[in-house]
């Protein structure tokens, strides 16, 4: 009798754990991809990007719906001067903008382009591509507004080649395509 409540009580107390799903195996090793979230007004937005900026050694590739952070600007354009291979991609109706950049930008010799959204609307991006190693993505648009009174956010997202890649291809794209109406 004892022995059969003693093997109950086992059964019961091991059952749990013979149920359980097995995990799946990780593709890539924890620690290799990082991911942060900036979030605004004055949550670090502005700040990081400026800082991924300053951190890239090759290139840049940007595309934003709406550029008028002119401390943005100025970072890419310090950039641009020590060597960084710089695109941007900024909409269309916001590059008509008084107050968007990218005409300083262009004087300053960085390659800019203005494109509508490929289904005739906006295009609405808002990511930036840094050394094809570091991504930012996220509602953050690069104004004074969306730093200092919107509720934005931003993602930095680091080592994830797979998803770095699709988001290249994606800007590759749109670039051509940008240069049809440009």
């Amino acid at each position: 009798m004892r022995l059969r409540l003693f093997l109950l009580i086992l059964f019961l107390f091991l059952l749990p754990y013979s149920c359980r799903t097995p995990q799946p195996q990780e593709q890539v090793p924890r620690g290799e991809i990082e991911t942060t979230a900036y979030f605004s007004p004055r949550g670090g937005c502005e700040e990081a990007v400026i800082d991924l900026i300053n951190h890239s050694k090759r290139t840049i590739d940007i595309a934003i719906y709406s550029f008028t952070d002119r401390k943005i600007a100025r970072a890419l354009i310090k950039a641009h001067n020590r060597g960084v291979k710089i695109r941007v991609i900024i909409d269309y109706g916001n590059g008509k903008s008084r107050y968007c950049v990218g005409p300083l930008l262009e004087k300053a010799g960085i390659r800019v382009r203005y494109k509508r959204g490929s289904g005739g609307g906006l295009m609405h991006n808002k990511y930036a591509i840094y050394d094809r190693k570091i991504l930012s993505t996220g509602s953050f648009n690069w104004t004074s507004n969306a730093n200092k009174r919107n509720d934005e956010n931003l993602v930095v997202i680091k080592n994830d080649t797979h998803l770095i890649e699709l988001y290249q291809k994606n800007f590759n794209k749109l670039w051509k395509l940008a240069e049809l109406t440009n």
